[in-house]
């Protein structure tokens, strides 16, 4: 079974180089760590987007789960990542892992109090986990999105886009 890894990629990579003229043959080992431009999640979305249109999802996947890393790593709840990420992975037939991955998103936002969020998630999470025959985690997924939905703070927008996947 594939298992997805999600490998959080860092914004600033080190490159090695050597210094000329170094008098000393220890100073010729030593190195420096140049900075590359700090590439945001935004723009990773974009390549994303981009690879997924031309049907690269390898790369579209690579892109999706690095701007995922860095909204993480900033503090922030990865939506627009996450999705694109599970929309890559159900491109490829990997529902369970979709669902996963929306699953994860929508225990994140629980966390953070963003019940909309959460909704989406779970509503899609439950339809690919119908899809994948995960009959338990769609019925789990299910169960929370009715408590989701006696929720004060949903929004009207999000009860009726679950009002009508569901019905």
């Amino acid at each position: 079974m594939f298992q997805l890894a999600l490998v959080a990629m860092t914004a600033l990579q080190a490159s090695t180089i050597t210094l000329p003229n170094v008098p000393s043959p220890a100073a010729a080992t030593r190195t420096v760590a140049v900075a590359e431009p700090i590439v945001t999640s935004p723009e990773h979305i974009a390549r994303a987007r981009l690879a997924l249109a031309n049907g690269e999802f390898d790369v579209a996947r690579r892109e999706f789960v690095t701007a995922a890393a860095i909204d993480r790593d900033e503090g922030k709840l990865p939506t627009e990542a996450t999705f694109g990420l599970a929309h890559v992975l159900y491109a490829q037939s990997y529902n369970r892992e979709a669902a996963m991955v929306l699953e994860r998103l929508a225990a994140d936002a629980s966390t953070v109090g963003d019940v909309d969020t959460e909704a989406k998630a779970l509503l899609d999470a439950m339809w690919l986990n119908v899809d994948a025959k995960q009959r338990l985690q769609a019925r789990a997924d299910a169960s929370r999105l009715r408590v989701l939905l006696r929720d004060k703070r949903l929004s009207n927008e999000t009860r009726k886009l679950v009002a009508s996947r569901v019905n």
